[in-house]
């Protein structure tokens, strides 16, 4: 299944969100909502804290991508990659992905000049101090560097009743189409905000670390194969979904693993947790 949707800007959310439902239900207990997710869900071998936490601590980084005014160009992109909904050939279109905030950094205007935010505030009178978010997500996502400034992405997305922040794609630092791997960034001049991620960055380092120490020596990855996936489906809320990897044959110069990981269209460029603890060869894994 392709996980990239086109939907009119002007898109039924109800009927939409009637096919969430449907498509979410068939996969029952595999894939669940964020403020759902228990260790009950987990093999039992992971039914730890430090796993759960792991989830989570990524989860709190996890994005929803909206990427607005799809022109032509981009369209003859995506051909032979993407369903078109023949009504909507000639409306501006949304596509939608997940991602995850990768890095946060600080900049002065001393250091890097006037502060590049978008939002009113700075239209007026610039800020002195700003902030820049770096999301990892699917290059897939992305035709064109102008196609970074048409991102929209939402944070902390967990439920209807979530505040929500929402911040603007500015430029793209890294693409990589072979590994299917983009960093873009965003700018803010909210600094509490800049402070909060850089804090939950932290948090998920920790419990990566805590679970590394947790399953090094007692949980051999190839045994279990777990593979756990914290999206936005179709736009939506968070959900989790858990799978395993499938032992099945890849072409030579692929460089993804093969997973029953359930998805949805607004899946892609979510970050794929893979705890192989015991495994070596490391590499970063997205959707």
């Amino acid at each position: 299944m392709n996980e990239i949707r086109m939907l009119k800007a002007e898109r039924d959310t109800s009927t939409e969100y009637i096919e969430f439902t449907a498509r979410s239900n068939t996969h029952q207990e595999k894939f669940l909502p964020f403020i759902d997710f228990s260790l009950n869900h987990l093999p039992a071998c992971y039914q730890h804290d430090e796993m759960i936490n792991l989830i989570k601590s990524l989860a709190d980084l996890t994005v929803k991508i909206e990427v607005k005014d799809v022109h032509e160009i981009r369209e003859q992109f995506w051909k032979d990659k993407i369903h078109f909904f023949e009504e909507d050939i000639k409306s501006k279109r949304i596509i939608l992905g997940s991602g995850k905030v990768e890095d946060v950094k600080l900049y002065s205007e001393k250091d890097a000049g006037p502060c590049p935010c978008r939002c009113k505030k700075c239209k007026s009178v610039p800020k002195q101090k700003w902030g820049e978010i770096r999301i990892l997500t699917s290059a897939q996502l992305l035709y064109d560097n102008k196609d970074a400034k048409r991102f929209v992405c939402t944070l902390f997305y967990d439920d209807e009743t979530s505040h929500t922040i929402t911040v603007i794609g500015e430029n793209i630092v890294v693409k990589n189409i072979e590994r299917d791997i983009c960093i873009l960034t965003c700018v803010t001049c909210d600094l509490d905000l800049i402070a909060c991620l850089e804090s939950m960055l932290d948090k998920f380092e920790e419990c990566w670390e805590n679970a590394f120490d947790k399953y090094i020596h007692s949980v051999k990855w190839e045994d279990e194969k777990l593979i756990v996936l914290v999206s936005h489906p179709l736009g939506y809320k968070k959900h989790i979904s858990i799978g395993k990897k499938l032992d099945c044959q890849r072409d030579a110069e692929s460089k993804g693993i093969n997973y029953d990981v359930p998805t949805l269209p607004g899946s892609r460029g979510a970050f794929l947790l893979v705890p192989d603890f015991d495994v070596i060869n490391k590499n970063v894994k997205i959707l």
